[in-house]
């Protein structure tokens, strides 16, 4: 009986780590793709800009790297969980170069290179698509 037992818990205990693992993916979870795609706007990266999304886009130049190396140091990231694979944040943040604060909502996918920001621009009809969803503050802005 023994020899049947350790077998069964360890299948249970692998089971247990698939199914609660994280949503990383190459080391990045969903919510890293915010604050990746912010610097990079910041930055006038176009070329990281043009990575972060799942699909290329015509407005943006791929082969144009970064203009500065500005980062964001103050903001306030909250996610909106549909499931495993979507995603929903907003990010309020102070723009390191105007010291204006501004917001970007944006949906969060998961693809085969990644974690990637589904479209270009605002999420239209983002309060109606976020109503019945739970929010989740995962950083607060000092």
């Amino acid at each position: 009986m023994k020899n049947v037992f350790s077998p069964v818990v360890i299948v249970f205990c692998l089971i247990m780590l698939v199914a609660c693992g994280s949503n990383n993916v190459e080391g990045k979870g969903p919510e890293d793709i915010p604050v990746e795609w912010v610097n990079a706007h910041v930055q006038k990266d176009q070329e990281k800009m043009t990575a972060l999304l799942d699909k290329e886009q015509s407005l943006l130049d791929s082969k144009k790297s970064s203009e500065n190396d500005l980062e964001i140091k103050d903001y306030k990231l909250t996610e909106w969980k549909v499931n495993d694979d979507n995603f929903f944040y907003e990010i309020v943040y102070t723009d390191p170069e105007s010291e204006e604060v501004k917001t970007d909502r944006m949906k969060i996918i998961k693809t085969e290179d990644g974690w990637k920001r589904a479209k270009y621009g605002q999420v239209k009809d983002f309060e109606k698509l976020t109503a019945d969803l739970k929010a989740k503050t995962v950083k607060e802005m000092h």
